[in-house]
């Protein structure tokens, strides 16, 4: 939550109405908490705040002709998921734009939380929420992402420096952390509908997503090259030197790949790559399906 402001001159009716919609009450010590809506509860255009859990991000890129840079974030929480009725229906898509590029988040994990304020809620065709954040911190909404496996209440990344955890968002995120941790567990906790085996990768054309298992990386002087395999077969992902941050032996989702030649694969534009969680069932699957494999070959 941003820190607080500077007074203002009185408010009009409707002003004050506006901000009811986010201010639960504001206490002696003048900390404020602000109201928060769980996913199921979207049913009216308009603006929210809430929190979320990362399910799937696209890298940020700068926009067409608008001078604008933007990302785009699907979010679950506990209730909308991939074990709820009509979840493909029903998930959310966080569009976050700004001039500026350090306002636009760049995730690394599947699983990490997001606080949103005025997020803007538009459910026309898709759910989708948009988030304007301008320049010079005069922000219409604002995001923080926190680590989900990490013991601290400050975010990694946030689009305001003045923000500020009061003891409600502790409490939230308290939640959210043993919620998360708890569903990851879960068989089909993760579903991904255009997701393929590496063995169908010449077949299968473009804006296909992957699975692996990183056996190894290695740093060139203008790219990172990624050993990658499944149960299935192996081959190379080169890419940008910004993922140095995936480690050798981490389960990565690859979002949006293309064919570079037969041993080698690129990322899409809007392609990511994001790390998944320790110790979750998705995890476990590929981990179990690659030591099946290697049976097999020892018994032959």
């Amino acid at each position: 939550m941003e820190g607080k402001k500077t007074p203002r001159a009185k408010k009009t009716t409707n002003e004050s109405k506006s901000d009811d919609l986010y201010k639960i009450q504001e206490n002696a010590t003048h900390s404020v908490n602000y109201l928060y809506s769980t996913f199921d509860a979207l049913k009216e255009q308009g603006e929210y705040n809430f929190y979320g859990v990362i399910y799937d991000a696209s890298f940020p890129q700068e926009e067409t002709n608008s001078g604008k840079y933007s990302c785009t974030i699907k979010l679950i929480d506990q209730s909308i998921n991939c074990l709820s009725k009509d979840f493909n229906e029903n998930i959310i898509y966080l569009t976050i734009k700004s001039t500026e590029k350090e306002n636009i988040p760049y995730i690394h994990k599947i699983g990490d939380i997001i606080r949103v304020h005025r997020g803007f809620y538009s459910p026309k065709n898709k759910r989708n929420i948009y988030l304007n954040v301008c320049k010079d911190n005069k922000t219409k909404g604002t995001w923080c992402i926190y680590s989900t496996y990490e013991n601290s209440y400050e975010p990694y990344s946030c689009s305001n420096k003045k923000f500020v955890v009061e003891q409600q968002d502790k409490q939230i995120i308290d939640n959210y952390k043993n919620w998360i941790k708890n569903y990851l567990n879960k068989d089909k906790s993760l579903l991904y509908p255009y997701q393929i085996k590496l063995e169908q990768r010449f077949n299968d054309g473009n804006n296909q997503d992957l699975l692996v298992h990183v056996v190894k990386k290695a740093e060139l002087n203008d790219r990172l090259v990624l050993f990658i395999q499944d149960e299935t077969d192996g081959c190379e992902l080169h890419t940008y030197k910004y993922y140095n941050f995936i480690k050798e032996n981490d389960i990565i989702r690859i979002r949006s790949y293309k064919l570079f030649d037969n041993n080698a694969l690129i990322l899409n534009e809007f392609g990511n790559i994001l790390v998944v969680p320790q110790n979750s069932n998705c995890e476990k699957e590929i981990i179990n399906a690659m030591t099946k494999k290697l049976k097999q070959i020892q018994n032959k």
